[in-house]
């Protein structure tokens, strides 16, 4: 294994986060789907690397209520579902940056997947790539400022700057997805934030 992977997974568990290691995103797939007791019902963050992973096919496939808001027919549903994820048994996410000091970083739009990872669901299942692996908190910012923020703004066909300019500009936009900050440093319930991190690179 890696020794910045190992230092990281050393830091997530001192920070009372369990923390598994992964090869492959099939390998991934596997962990999450052996982690969820059946029956469950399921929220999401958006999420390039779930899908990477599998993660939406593998889980229509099984008995479980998927609270996906990704799948709504407008915006009004959306935000409902969204709320409705708070009540989750098991919400599933990645996380923008995960430092090697044992923090999550995430930034956004309208604070869902934050607000889901601190409060609410009894179990959280973060899945990050080998790519979201960062030295501190300070390149966190810096990497979802001028990496995940972008591409990610792109790929939801947002008008922001950073689309433009492949780097964050501090914009006023109504289209900005980078309005809220949390950084998860230490978990106060043991075992409700598990993070598997894969040793693949994984979403933005």
């Amino acid at each position: 294994m890696d020794q910045v992977i190992t230092i990281t997974m050393k830091n997530l568990e001192k920070n009372n986060m369990k923390t598994f290691f992964v090869g492959t995103k099939e390998e991934a797939l596997a962990k999450i789907l052996d982690s969820i007791p059946e029956n469950a019902t399921i929220g999401f963050g958006g999420s390039k690397t779930l899908k990477q992973i599998g993660v939406f096919a593998a889980l229509e496939k099984k008995k479980y209520e998927l609270l996906d808001w990704g799948m709504a027919n407008s915006g009004e549903e959306a935000a409902e579902i969204r709320k409705q994820s708070l009540f989750a048994d098991v919400y599933l996410s990645s996380s923008n940056a995960v430092t090697q000091d044992g923090k999550l970083v995430n930034m956004d739009g309208t604070g869902n997947r934050v607000s889901a990872i601190t409060f609410g669901p009894k179990k959280v299942i973060i899945v990050a790539g080998k790519n979201k692996i960062v030295e501190n908190e300070e390149r966190a910012v810096e990497r979802i400022r001028n990496v995940a923020a972008p591409a990610t703004a792109k790929h939801f066909g947002k008008k922001t700057p950073c689309v433009i300019t492949g780097k964050c500009m501090d914009c006023s936009s109504t289209d900005r997805i980078c309005c809220t900050k949390v950084v998860h440093s230490w978990q106060k319930m043991p075992g409700r934030i598990n993070v598997i991190l894969v040793a693949e690179n994984l979403g933005y």
